[in-house]
């Protein structure tokens, strides 16, 4: 699924960040060719940062193609009835809460997963520490189906470290969204990295700024799926 990570300039993205920004957050028309031409690749699905500006360029998107996306989308607890708010136009399947708020075991939790249910949507937890997180909050028995994990084969962002991170999702029986799939960047999209991912994941989100980007990532991940035999797709979650 298309990752939205480089339209807000997400800071794992360094010197590049600040130019991300201002392409697409501050202009709503390259957001919106971004989606538009994901859907024409037959990628239509997005992991969904809850952004008005985001929202806005996706609901034009959706217009422009006339489909609707498969939609994941990432509240925070600090807004969290106001996101959900922005997106009652866009009826998510899944809502996850934020890693900042799954990886401290907020006491709201419980309460935004019921909330998440009453929308008709399927709970999940984000997080950044998922060798730790998930185990817990799988012992602890939070209502999500979904976790959504930093997942790549050089180990970029899976804390506390590769091993309990690849340990906690294999172990795990919630699926697994995997996010930063190319280390911000830093990876070469190829069909070896994707192959290595959905070993352990249901879908990946990756963002991608370009045409280009595009048409390399999407081949890559198309086919690793071609060559795993469970043959996932984000679409049919």
């Amino acid at each position: 699924m298309l990752g939205t990570s480089p339209f807000i300039g997400a800071a794992q993205f360094g010197r590049r960040a600040h130019e991300y920004r201002m392409r697409f957050f501050h202009n709503e028309e390259n957001m919106v060719e971004i989606f538009v031409k994901s859907a024409e690749y037959g990628v239509k699905a997005v992991q969904l940062i809850v952004y008005e500006p985001l929202v806005n360029a996706l609901k034009r998107a959706e217009m422009d193609t006339g489909d609707d996306f498969f939609v994941v989308a990432t509240v925070t607890g600090s807004r969290f009835e106001h996101d959900l708010s922005v997106l009652e136009d866009i009826n998510p399947e899944i809502i996850a809460v934020h890693a900042l708020f799954c990886d401290s075991l907020d006491e709201r939790i419980g309460g935004w997963t019921a909330k998440i249910r009453d929308v008709g949507a399927i709970p999940a937890a984000a997080t950044h520490i998922p060798g730790d997180t998930i185990p817990e909050m799988d012992r602890a028995g939070y209502d999500v189906e979904f976790y959504l994990a930093p997942l790549n084969p050089v180990g970029y962002a899976m804390l506390p470290d590769f091993e309990s991170a690849i340990r906690a999702i294999k172990m795990t029986d919630k699926g697994i969204i995997a996010i930063k799939p190319l280390a911000a960047g830093n990876i070469r999209p190829d069909r070896e990295v994707f192959s290595f991912i959905f070993k352990y994941a249901d879908a990946v989100s990756v963002g991608v700024t370009s045409d280009g980007e595009m048409r390399e990532t999407f081949s890559a991940a198309r086919a690793a799926e071609a060559k795993d035999e469970r043959n996932w797709r984000v679409t049919e979650i």
